[in-house]
């Protein structure tokens, strides 16, 4: 793509030329124009779009940027492009739109849409009755395979939405899946209810949308149904579905670690004020949290003036033990997050932390104690030393144990890492390290 070519049709309104850029522009390069295109200029360019080409591009966006495209519009055309959508990926681009323009959008829609909408909208935002998507394949129990088999044609969906057909009996109540291969293979005269398989395998639409992503990635489904509190089936969600909520998750996890509170736009699009306002917060509390480190010098001020060696290891050990922390969290967080670990595995992970503990800190308290010799002499080495023992122990148990408890509390895990377990560890090696150096040092 020739850019300044484009930003010169762009200025000189030369349409007819402009037209035939945006003709031969790939996904990607739309991509990057609308992020770099001012909102006039990026407009007319879409306008100029294929009609397909757009809607396949609008289709492609996060839910923030479609909300961005549609608010740059008039009501006719973005209903022309949430037309487009699936009902699930219209439910998520709702709640990203500015309140007048939904209200005006909902109204414009057809009763059947309109209906749909509301009705995921009625769900809690994490659930997976919000994600779920109301078009699926589904049959009678007592329906003949041969005779399924032949009426697949027919259906409007698409081939994505045909690799899992839900079996119903009386009443809509789930009775199983069948996959599109399964059918395939079997005779035409074999009910579908004796083909259906695991009927337990169903999330419902109150249950965490993390629950259908687990279940859908640890059994490789292409997709998995909804169903309502009498176990009649209302909808599915897809393998497409589940990666964007691992993705939305771990975004919001990523920034939970970084301590920044969740932000729902890339830090590209994000202004200055915004990413601020996101970031200051726990940086502020941290600040305060920091004071107890500052005290603890304090508190050891006649110590540190007795042996001013001691300072030069400070930043080393302090530093280890907060890398501890963070290993040891990174691995705790992980576990809980995919249901390798629950509450009750904090003990036995406990001892085993502490043996792990131990050998690192062992081995890093040979490693500092032959610069403490060498800086301050044998007394020197063996404080530094024992203090890289015990703060390197003291690391990994914070590490190990703050996720449990946050998670016993009901608050994310993901909040117990990066600086958060730094700062309490900070705090806590000051106090080991000088509490273990004035007692070597005392008169």
């Amino acid at each position: 793509m020739n850019e300044s070519a484009l930003r010169e049709c762009l200025e000189n309104r030369d349409y007819a030329k402009l037209r035939d850029i945006a003709r031969g522009l790939h996904p990607d390069e739309l991509r990057e124009l609308f992020l770099s295109l001012e909102k006039p200029d990026f407009l007319l360019l879409f306008r100029l779009l294929d009609r397909e080409v757009a809607l396949d591009f609008f289709e492609g966006l996060d839910p923030d940027q479609q909300a961005r495209i549609v608010a740059m519009t008039g009501d006719p055309e973005a209903l022309t492009l949430i037309s487009s959508l699936d009902p699930d990926d219209r439910a998520r681009l709702f709640p990203e739109l500015p309140a007048g323009i939904t209200s005006r959008l909902i109204s414009a829609l057809n009763p059947e849409e309109r209906n749909l909408l509301n009705l995921l909208l009625g769900y809690p935002e994490d659930s997976a009755g919000r994600i779920m998507s109301p078009l699926y394949l589904s049959v009678r129990d007592d329906a003949p395979a041969g005779t399924v088999l032949s009426q697949l044609h027919a259906t409007p969906l698409r081939p994505d939405q045909m690799e899992m057909i839900y079996v119903r009996g009386p009443g809509r109540v789930y009775k199983g899946y069948v996959r599109l291969g399964s059918l395939i293979k079997a005779m035409p005269t074999t009910p579908m209810g004796d083909l259906a398989q695991e009927p337990e395998l169903s999330v419902s639409t109150f249950d965490p949308r993390e629950k259908a992503a687990e279940l859908i990635m640890e059994r490789d489904l292409p997709a998995i149904p909804v169903l309502d509190s009498e176990r009649r089936l209302v909808g599915s969600i897809t393998f497409d579905d589940v990666m964007d909520v691992v993705e939305e998750e771990a975004t919001e996890d990523f920034h939970k670690m970084a301590t920044i509170r969740e932000l729902k736009t890339n830090i590209r699009e994000a202004g200055v004020s915004l990413l601020y306002r996101k970031r200051i917060p726990w940086l502020l509390t941290l600040v305060f949290v920091n004071i107890f480190t500052g005290a603890g010098l304090a508190f050891y001020e006649e110590t540190i003036t007795a042996a001013i060696t001691l300072v030069f290891f400070l930043p080393l050990l302090i530093d280890s033990g907060g890398n501890t922390g963070a290993q040891s969290s990174t691995l705790v967080i992980r576990s809980i997050a995919v249901g390798d670990v629950r509450m009750k595995d904090w003990l036995s992970l406990l001892g085993k932390e502490v043996v792990v503990a131990l050998a690192m800190g062992i081995t890093m308290g040979i490693a500092v104690a032959a610069i403490g010799l060498f800086r301050g002499g044998p007394e020197i080495a063996i404080i530094v030393s024992l203090s890289m023992v015990s703060i390197v122990i003291m690391g990994a148990l914070i590490g190990l144990s703050l996720p449990f408890l946050l998670t016993r509390l009901k608050m994310d895990p993901a909040t117990a890492s990066g600086p958060l377990i730094t700062s309490i560890a900070d705090i806590m090696g000051v106090l080991i390290y000088f509490s273990i150096a004035a007692f070597f040092l005392k008169p």
